[in-house]
């Protein structure tokens, strides 16, 4: 699968891809603003201003150090400060059929009483339908991260003024009052081969 085309070439394939991580952190954020009742419709927020938003939020950062994680084999992994949101970004090894790479986005944020994966991920897909006019649910679903169970959804949606589409899925948990959002981002219709790489990322997440 060929990047998109917006994607190509030797400097636009790194914005195309802070494109993408701001995307990931707005993935876990929105159900921030969707909890916070904003009365701003979350179209006519932009990833600036909700960036802007996380670095002020009480709680925003709260797992950092708190977590271990496996890097796939052949895959780089850096922790970001982006807007003061602190988040780890793991990348698969470039692929010689495309410029984009696929990446894992980490965010984590301190939880209101009462709050847990289902909560989050409701809230979130709310948010991305809203936010997203071409955001399409694939599937969705629960399994086990770190012990305790995590909401998961697959998605496929076009990056802010891009036409082409990515597809995502986002892995949401909550322990110790604590919402790690983990979130695997790639080109249209390549998901499904980068699952094992995901499997290991999320098989061996273990919060301290």
């Amino acid at each position: 699968m060929a990047a998109p085309a917006s994607c190509r070439g030797s400097f636009i394939p790194y914005v195309c891809m802070m494109k993408v991580q701001v995307i990931a952190i707005v993935i876990c954020l929105l159900s921030v603003i969707a909890c916070n009742n904003t009365a701003k419709s979350p179209q006519k927020i932009d990833t600036a201003e909700i960036l802007e938003m996380a670095g002020k939020a009480p709680g925003m950062n709260a797992g950092k150090g708190t977590f271990t994680v496996k890097t796939p084999d052949g895959w780089s992994t850096r922790d970001t400060l982006m807007n003061r949101v602190e988040y780890m970004v793991m990348k698969a090894a470039p692929n010689e059929d495309s410029s984009f790479q696929a990446n894992v986005v980490i965010v984590t944020q301190e939880t209101k009483k009462g709050d847990d994966a289902a909560k989050f991920m409701a809230a979130t897909q709310e948010q991305l339908a809203n936010f997203f006019p071409d955001y399409k649910k694939i599937a969705e679903g629960e399994r086990t991260v770190a012990g305790v169970t995590a909401k998961w959804v697959k998605s496929r949606y076009s990056l802010p003024d891009e036409d082409d589409m990515v597809n995502a899925e986002s892995v949401i948990l909550v322990k110790n009052n604590i919402a790690y959002a983990i979130t695997l981002t790639t080109t249209e219709d390549e998901l499904d081969k980068y699952t094992p790489d995901l499997e290991v990322i999320l098989n061996s997440f273990n919060i301290k």
